[in-house]
């Protein structure tokens, strides 16, 4: 059958492939069922990045009024990394330091705690599910991390504290 077809009309199947060629490289759909949506980041991105977090964040303004109100806020990346630059005022306790000492930071309830990384994304997060796990109440990520705070004029520094 495909073969008489083919000797009577070679245009309209050669057309009909051709066509279906195109869909195919193109990505189309070629039914009208509904089709699920396909993962916002390429497989070997999501495959890469860092396991997320889900915790309270805080915004560089709420940070802000927060430290004028008494918040510690510690910094857990690596000493070396902080000695290179840091928010003024902070205090250095690498992440796995404050995992350890996690539920001496959750005796702290009086103080508002923020911690931040170097951009608001991996060690900060762990860092803050790691006191919230442990019972401090109102320990928050900040978002935007020290290079957002940077990039924002706001005050760093560098060397041992």
């Amino acid at each position: 059958m495909v073969t008489a077809l083919l000797h009577r009309q070679p245009k309209l199947i050669l057309g009909l492939l051709f066509v279906g060629f195109l869909v195919w490289i193109s990505g189309a759909p070629t039914t009208s069922a509904p089709q699920a949506s396909a993962p916002a980041t390429p497989f070997w991105e999501s495959e890469t990045k860092a396991k997320r977090f889900t915790v309270p964040e805080i915004s560089i303004v709420d940070a802000l009024a927060a430290i004028a109100r008494g918040a510690l806020v510690i910094d857990v990346r690596d000493r070396e990394v902080y000695d290179q630059g840091h928010i003024a005022g902070s205090v250095s306790v690498p992440l796995a330091e404050l995992k350890r000492q996690a539920e001496e930071f959750a005796a702290l309830t009086e103080l508002e705690l923020i911690i931040y990384c170097g951009d608001g994304s991996r060690l900060g997060p762990e860092g803050t599910q790691a006191l919230n796990e442990a019972g401090h109440p109102s320990t928050k990520n900040l978002a935007a991390g020290y290079s957002g705070w940077k990039a924002a004029g706001h005050p760093v520094a560098s060397g041992t504290k």
